[in-house]
């Protein structure tokens, strides 16, 4: 499990997400996919070590439309593990 935002930038940068100076006062438009990371990832029990690497992948993939809107049971279809 990662605790705080900052255990998560190593994931989200080598996925390509974009990641806010300010990891936890930010504009989640101009951030989604960091925003879903977040949101998902945090405090959550991780099923195999390192599997928030491939989780930010799978989120740095959707579209931002997506990002805002998409759900867990969607996330979930699309692999991510948690």
């Amino acid at each position: 499990m990662i605790a705080t935002a900052s255990g998560l930038v190593s994931a989200a940068e080598d996925a390509g997400i974009k990641v806010p100076e300010n990891l936890e006062d930010f504009d989640s438009d101009k951030y989604p996919h960091w925003h879903v990371f977040m949101a998902v990832q945090l405090g959550v029990p991780m099923p195999s070590p390192g599997c928030h690497f491939e989780n930010a992948k799978i989120i740095a993939a959707l579209s931002n439309k997506e990002a805002l809107t998409i759900m867990m049971k969607q996330l979930r279809e699309k692999g991510f593990q948690g």
